[in-house]
């Protein structure tokens, strides 16, 4: 069992500070093993009379497997979140029509998980290896790293 004491943690002092690991380099290709997804709802933040749900996906990058990126990023380990946006029917299920949950489509074809009649739910891609590209967002100077697409591992 822990010695952790929310309230003692929460009085807690230290003098060292956050520092920033460098981002993984853009177009780099990683293995990632996916967490636990969830779900959310969104409103638009220019328009917000749109709103969706979208599903989660963490995604833990062991850099030890990559030394050379271990040794540049300044890390053993990254965890990067993904987020699909789900067009739904009116009854609120997936939409499976053409054109609809491309991006939901891409995962599940990397994962082997996109045939018709064997069952998928989000949860079945917990745990399974995908490889991914990064790429980068630039947000008030700082430099994000991002998923830029996935890919059979």
């Amino acid at each position: 069992m822990s010695n952790f004491d929310p309230g003692t943690f929460l009085d807690a002092t230290i003098t060292e500070a956050n520092t920033k690991r460098s981002p993984i380099p853009a177009g780099t290709d990683v293995v990632a093993i996916i967490g636990e997804p969830k779900t959310r709802q969104w409103t638009g933040k220019a328009d917000p009379t749109k709103s969706g749900i979208a599903v989660d996906v963490p995604l833990a990058i062991d850099l030890s497997a990559y030394p050379d990126l271990q040794k540049s990023v300044g890390a053993d380990r990254v965890i990067l979140s993904d987020s699909i946006m789900l067009d739904l029917t009116d009854n609120g299920g997936i939409d499976n029509s053409p054109g609809k949950n491309g991006k939901l489509r891409r995962y599940r074809e990397a994962l082997g998980m996109n045939t018709a009649g064997q069952p998928f739910s989000f949860r079945m891609m917990q745990g399974r290896m995908i490889k991914v590209k990064i790429k980068h967002r630039t947000y008030e100077g700082e430099i994000y790293d991002e998923v830029d697409s996935v890919a059979k591992a």
